[in-house]
């Protein structure tokens, strides 16, 4: 909490002298996140100071597991840090330097935490979501037998078209069979 609420706005801190580079390496750091990346330090300060984020703070709030989402949130925008540089004066160094299974392990013990300081809403979600699941799986039935129903309907409905439309086709033939007929009587054939 103390390193989010820190200044990320100083950018420099100069001697008597007005010359830079007073500060020990880990503060120029710092300074210089806060300088080249203003919209990030904050979040990539948090993750150079912090390797593992205490989260039962947040298990302590009324919100309980609504609030997952939004650590979660947090974590998918703090994953630029790993990939920012920052120029110092002597090199160019990378602001939060581990792997993406790393940056994912953090992740993963976030949700872990929560799910291990909140058991009984972890359940009750458990069984909201089984519930939820077998009634997705009953409307997906719903669905799939209604589509059958309009498949079978198509099919009765284009039966019974052809079924008239061949009326209509027996119907011409016959006609056309008499004419043929009374021609050949008329001719004498």
């Amino acid at each position: 909490n103390s390193t989010f609420l820190s200044n990320h706005t100083v950018q420099r801190i100069m001697n008597e002298d007005d010359t830079d580079n007073v500060c020990p390496e880990d503060i120029n750091l710092y300074l210089r996140l806060s300088e080249q990346h203003p919209k990030y330090a904050a979040r990539c300060k948090i993750l150079m100071k912090h390797r593992h984020l205490n989260m039962r703070p947040f298990l302590q709030w009324k919100w309980g597991l609504k609030f997952l989402p939004v650590a979660l949130s947090w974590f998918e925008r703090a994953k630029t840090c790993t990939t920012l540089n920052v120029r110092l004066p002597v090199e160019e160094r990378r602001v939060v330097e581990e792997s993406d299974e790393v940056f994912e392990s953090r992740v993963l013990s976030a949700m872990y935490e929560f799910v291990r300081g909140m058991p009984m809403q972890v359940m009750k979600s458990r069984n909201g979501l089984l519930l939820a699941a077998a009634y997705d799986d009953k409307i997906a039935k719903i669905e799939e037998e209604h589509k059958m129903d309009l498949e079978q309907r198509d099919r009765i409905r284009m039966n019974v078209q052809l079924q008239e439309e061949n009326a209509g086709l027996e119907h011409e033939d016959k006609r056309l069979r008499e004419i043929v007929e009374s021609v050949r009587n008329i001719v004498g054939v």
